[in-house]
């Protein structure tokens, strides 16, 4: 009965090595192709994907596509097919679409980028979980996307990105770049957008969450005389026109939901623009969990990291318990 359990043990420790070292195997593959993937060239704020913007017509409305907080295993993947379907122009990716803010996580985006199908430029603005001081610093983000701050000009309306983040950065630059457009040019445009992803505090119907410097964006918006003032942060979705601005906080792009003001739910905003008016469609969305998706972002971010950090201790490791293994296995059989 002793050299029963004994078999039973090691038949059962063979079949858990396997197990880890497939997903050892897995992690650095998945890991090593995710490194050498980019982002489609559709995507980013540099001037070519500015450029690529389909031909201007004043004439004929258009859409575009808002979603914020897409950070997710499976929700926002399946929120992009209907995204798709809306036929945007362009798609405005308003921060946190990724879970901290590291090179590793970026990788898995770039990696994951690609499902989406995007055929439109893409925008973004950095989020508080995307970028981080030290691992992903703003710098690393206008490598990989482009200018965090900037503008530019499509049917007749003006559409402005900036960077607006908490107490771990300065918001001076966003500052500077919004006292320097021209009133005067501002209003010749039909209607003035700024996409940014942490709103200011307008309605106690959202999460409360202060920055320091909030008043001083509002006063400037109200200024320069911003028709639409469209953010995230808020894991949900609200709409507040205040002092001549309409507010619109939408962050239901795939993470959890801020629900302690009431019942939220995912979703990405469809807006479209034409000679006199600006019409707004939500784009539900179901919360979903992608196993695939989950398996390759802890493989990607965690996992492979750590085995390309470590490879003497790993093998190490593998070469200890296989030589037990196979102590074992041979005093018994």
């Amino acid at each position: 009965m002793h050299t029963f359990y004994r078999r039973y043990f090691v038949l059962t420790m063979i079949v858990l090595y396997v197990l880890v070292a497939g997903i050892q195997i897995y992690a650095c593959v998945v890991t090593y192709v995710a490194r050498q993937a980019a982002l489609p060239q559709n995507f980013g704020n540099f001037e070519r994907v500015r450029a690529s913007l389909p031909a201007s017509d004043p004439e004929n409305p258009f859409t575009f596509v808002v979603v914020g907080d897409p950070r997710s295993t499976g929700t926002f993947e399946g929120l992009a097919e209907d995204i798709n379907k809306a036929r945007p122009d362009f798609v405005v990716i308003l921060g946190d679409w990724v879970d901290g803010g590291s090179m590793d996580q970026h990788t898995y985006f770039k990696r994951e980028s690609a499902e989406y199908n995007f055929a439109c430029p893409v925008f973004f603005t950095p989020g508080n979980h995307d970028v981080d001081p030290e691992k992903y610093p703003l710098a690393a983000f206008e490598k990989d996307y482009g200018p965090r701050n900037f503008s530019f000009v499509y049917n007749d309306n003006i559409f402005i990105f900036i960077t607006h983040l908490d107490s771990r950065f300065s918001n001076n630059e966003s500052l500077e770049y919004l006292r320097s457009l021209d009133t005067r040019t501002l209003a010749s445009y039909r209607n003035r957008f700024v996409f940014m992803h942490i709103p200011p505090w307008v309605s106690p119907d959202i999460k409360e969450r202060h920055t320091a410097d909030e008043k001083t964006f509002m006063q400037i918006f109200e200024k320069l005389k911003i028709d639409y003032a469209v953010a995230a942060d808020f894991h949900g979705y609200n709409r507040t026109r205040l002092n001549g601005v309409e507010y619109i906080i939408t962050g239901g792009g795939g993470s959890h939901l801020h629900e302690s003001q009431g019942r939220q739910f995912h979703h990405a905003l469809a807006l479209t623009v034409g000679k006199d008016m600006v019409s707004e469609r939500i784009l539900p969305a179901s919360a979903h969990f992608d196993f695939d998706d989950w398996a390759e972002l802890n493989s990607i971010v965690h996992i492979g990291p750590f085995l390309f950090r470590h490879p003497v201790i790993i093998l190490l490791a593998n070469a200890l318990f296989l030589f037990i293994l196979f102590k074992n296995f041979k005093s018994i059989y």
